[in-house]
């Protein structure tokens, strides 16, 4: 059983494909996977970023064979979008929207995030993004609430939106499943202190590891939501 992960090197293995395969191989999942940029980041948050050619990173996907589902992150460029959207498998897929590295670095250019809402997000199982990110795929302001960023989410074509309330405040991690028709779900973990990299890769891919496995979304959604609060209690 494999899933696919499309996603960008980061140098630390903090975060990107180190970290997603880390996930995989801890739920049992072979990985196969397409690079999408050589990244060298420090915990500074400096950052350079060499996208892959995007012929490479299409023969890459074309190479990996058969998988059960996909979770894609970071995709750098529009060129790198549009040879993902035409050679990616016919898999449920988990797209995290990777903008821009916590210090504020761009991940994805200005044509990729508008070729990403008209060519992935119509085709995603789940679309995971924080609330900064998901202001940012609506147009919405960064007050905007969750209904108003589901709605506005919705509207770009997503089925169903896993809204992360890292960046919230409040005791608790709240994070809420949206799918249109449906009440929305509420998934929570105590709110740990301080910050860690690693964060959105690690539930998206813990997603797609159970979506591969046959779990419905909720259930792939409540149990790595449990997965990603005992990876951050565990440590380094």
């Amino acid at each position: 059983m494999s899933v696919l992960v499309i996603a960008g090197l980061d140098s630390s293995a903090g975060a990107g494909l180190a970290r997603d395969l880390a996930v995989l191989a801890g739920h049992g999942i072979a990985a196969r996977v397409a690079a999408t940029a050589v990244t060298a980041q420090d915990a500074g948050g400096g950052c350079c970023v060499h996208p892959i050619p995007a012929a490479m990173v299409a023969a890459q996907i074309r190479a990996a064979g058969p998988v059960r589902a996909a979770k894609l992150g970071m995709l750098a460029t529009a060129e790198i979008v549009a040879a993902v959207a035409e050679t990616l498998p016919d898999v449920p897929f988990v797209l995290d929207p990777v903008l821009a590295t916590s210090a504020g670095a761009v991940l994805l250019d200005d044509g990729g995030r508008a070729a990403m809402i008209a060519r992935l997000i119509p085709r995603a199982a789940l679309l995971t993004p924080n609330l900064p990110e998901a202001a940012l795929l609506t147009g919405l302001a960064p007050g905007a609430s969750l209904a108003e960023l589901a709605a506005g989410v919705f509207a770009r074509g997503a089925q169903a939106v896993l809204l992360k309330g890292g960046h919230a405040e409040g005791p608790e991690a709240v994070d809420w499943l949206w799918c249109p028709g449906r009440a929305p779900l509420r998934f929570a973990a105590p709110r740990r202190a301080g910050s860690r990299r690693g964060t959105g890769c690690t539930l998206a891919s813990a997603i797609a590891a159970h979506l591969a496995q046959g779990a419905d979304l909720p259930t792939a959604c409540a149990r790595a939501k449990r997965h990603l609060d005992t990876w951050w209690g565990a440590g380094p």
